[in-house]
């Protein structure tokens, strides 16, 4: 059975839509790493193109950052002997 490390709430991107209420909370806005295992497709209204490559951009480099640290922290399932 696979260990939990209680992945799911971190915080990958902060963002808030171009359509947001400036009332709405900046929590409601985060894009963390549960909605990304929830099967559901994520859109996301930028305010530009500009903002809108930059977005994308900021995302792909997060997305990196992620695999990266999930690569270097799996559990292989087996183990290196060294022996002196």
């Amino acid at each position: 059975m696979r260990r939990q490390r209680g992945l799911l709430k971190t915080k990958l991107v902060d963002r808030r839509p171009a359509d947001a209420k400036n009332d709405a909370r900046d929590e409601k806005f985060e894009l963390r790493v549960e909605h990304l295992m929830d099967g559901q497709v994520d859109r996301f209204l930028c305010a530009t193109p500009s903002k809108s490559k930059i977005y994308e951009e900021d995302l792909l480099a997060v997305l990196a950052q992620m695999k990266a640290w999930l690569d270097d922290n799996a559990e292989t399932g087996t183990r290196t002997v060294v022996e002196f």
